[in-house]
């Protein structure tokens, strides 16, 4: 490419990149919206949050719940935010987004010098990254979705038991970490299976003791309370379409979770003993997209396969193909939303989406499995 224009494609990018970053900036002063700050107030106050929605406490004119602020994760999330319940909202929204603003630089380089990519295409890959839809709404929302691909990460790269405990900080966004406690199974590492899931026990065992709650009642409560909540049950992801064809009820809720764990488990196979860590990554954090309901935030999980496309850009039409395909969820569908078209529960929108993760899968799998497996 002529050198005038890369410089000013840098240029604009970087211009794109601050704009991006400050809007989300501003929307984490003014939103904040997932940020799970008012359950764990509710916690370390002695209440539990899940059985307050459970029984109807979201619907109550004087609801203490804050904003979208639903709850439905593993107890250790909010035993793990401790420190932001003795701060104000507004500082400890403030500190989450300075947290989301460093992993936003941060994971894209890290990726980048565990690859080996070019300083050009690290650049490139930090500021398409900055300038993405997700990023900016993980940033907006107060997500943790930024701290949840660090520690899916970590396994990949660090065998120490420290990491491995560290990992299993993701079983606590349910719908990302359930994938990593069936690699460990699927590789048959009983014992990073039980390393990984002590946050999670632990975090579990002290949220019933602080809110004095029947530990095995408790232990289905975020699950109940997913099904429970509107905004999250109504959205679409692979194996949801079921509720099209039968009667939607909490038994065909759970007939779908059970054939989304044995789905992503058979995917999983196919790839576990892959040799090259960034397509092993990539294609775990696809099937995640695929198999369990997400919002847009949650795909940044596409960062690994952006990483590994450009690296191999020249190399390989597949790699090209890929960073097509990531342009239009990245910043296509931002697009769409100016239809008011609400991309994370419109049907026919989150169906492409779903085809998109499928095919990305299929075709990467079956491109990479005699050069890389």
């Amino acid at each position: 490419m002529n050198k005038n224009f890369i410089l000013f494609l840098k240029f604009l990018l970087i211009i794109l990149s601050i704009v991006s970053l400050g809007r989300g900036i501003f929307n984490s002063y003014l939103y904040s919206h997932d940020f799970q700050y008012s359950p764990a107030v509710m916690a370390w106050n002695g209440i539990n949050h899940y059985q307050y929605i459970l029984n109807g406490g979201r619907e109550n004119a004087n609801d203490i719940l804050m904003l979208s602020q639903n709850g439905e994760y593993g107890q250790g999330l909010f035993i793990l935010l401790y420190p932001f319940t003795l701060l104000s909202w507004t500082y400890a929204k403030f500190t989450m987004m300075l947290i989301n603003v460093f992993l936003s630089f941060f994971l894209p380089i890290f990726l980048s010098k565990k690859f080996n990519l070019s300083k050009e295409k690290t650049f490139f890959l930090l500021t398409l990254f900055l300038v993405s839809t997700p990023c900016r709404n993980v940033i907006g929302n107060g997500q943790i979705t930024f701290v949840m691909l660090f520690f899916i990460i970590l396994p990949f790269f660090y065998k120490q038991i420290i990491h491995i405990i560290l990992s299993g900080i993701v079983y606590l966004k349910y719908n990302i970490g359930y994938l990593l406690f069936l690699y460990f199974l699927s590789k048959k590492e009983i014992k990073n299976t039980l390393y990984s899931s002590i946050i999670f026990i632990l975090g579990w065992l002290f949220y019933c003791f602080i809110t004095n709650s029947n530990l095995i009642i408790n232990f289905i409560e975020p699950l109940k309370v997913t099904f429970y909540i509107k905004t999250t049950s109504e959205l679409v992801y692979g194996l949801s379409f079921l509720k099209f064809i039968f009667y939607n009820n909490s038994y065909l809720n759970f007939l779908i979770l059970f054939l989304s764990i044995v789905f992503s488990y058979l995917f999983l196979l196919k790839i576990k003993n892959a040799n090259c860590n960034l397509i092993k990554l990539s294609l775990f954090c696809l099937i995640i997209l695929i198999f369990s309901p997400h919002r847009m935030y949650d795909y940044i999980l596409l960062l690994p396969l952006l990483a590994f496309s450009l690296k191999h850009f020249e190399k390989y039409l597949i790699s090209k193909l890929n960073i097509f395909l990531i342009f239009y969820i990245f910043f296509g569908l931002r697009v769409i939303k100016e239809f008011n078209i609400d991309i994370d529960t419109n049907i026919t929108i989150a169906f492409i989406n779903i085809f998109i993760f499928l095919f990305l899968y299929i075709s990467n799998y079956f491109f990479f499995r005699k050069r890389i497996f």
